[in-house]
């Protein structure tokens, strides 16, 4: 049975744009929950959302205006589903960070910042949950910081690698996981 998750990267918290180090969405953007025609028509009805647990309660709110009278069969927030996890550093400015640590931390996947968690712990816990909590022939949206899209695509694509990826993505981003027999990763 087919499994289709349709990924949907929401506006990284403000923060970010400052250069400090967050991994929390920004839900006061206008339309950020906004779902196109075509990708509501590929969900069917009704609908399962999955989202960050720290998520969860902004997006409800949302959701009635953003599926345009498509129903919503549930919202599962999950602690899954959070950005990565920085430890000590969450709050802090890349610029106040040591150069050596920064290093470190974009180029060896098995760097974990104090108290944090690594890439390579990031995108296990990631796919740990889609192949646990993701039942053959799911079909559902994920509304996700940018950070886990790009963590889920990387898990998927290059387990094995060891630096994380260099790869950007944009808030409202789209991205489809399907699943038949292994998972496949598709730009939308």
């Amino acid at each position: 049975m087919v499994s289709r998750l349709f990924c949907l990267a929401l506006p990284p918290a403000a923060q970010t744009a400052r250069g400090i180090m967050t991994s929390g969405v920004d839900l006061s953007v206008p339309g950020c929950c906004a779902v196109p025609p075509r990708i509501l028509a590929l969900c069917g009805q009704p609908m399962q959302v999955f989202c960050a647990d720290d998520n969860a309660t902004g997006l409800a709110a949302l959701l009635g205006d953003a599926l345009q009278g498509f129903s919503m069969q549930s919202l599962t927030a999950t602690a899954a589903l959070r950005g990565r996890d920085f430890g000590q550093w969450a709050g802090c400015a890349l610029s106040g960070l040591p150069v050596h640590a920064l290093q470190a931390f974009a180029q060896d996947a098995c760097f974990a910042p104090p108290e944090g968690e690594s890439w390579q712990q990031f995108t296990t816990r990631l796919l740990h949950w889609l192949q646990t909590e993701v039942p053959d022939g799911t079909q559902a949206l994920l509304m996700v910081a940018p950070s886990v899209m790009v963590g889920l695509a990387h898990g998927l694509l290059a387990p094995a690698a060891t630096t994380p990826p260099d790869l950007d993505v944009a808030a409202g981003a789209w991205l489809a996981l399907t699943r038949h027999g292994r998972w496949r990763v598709r730009l939308l």
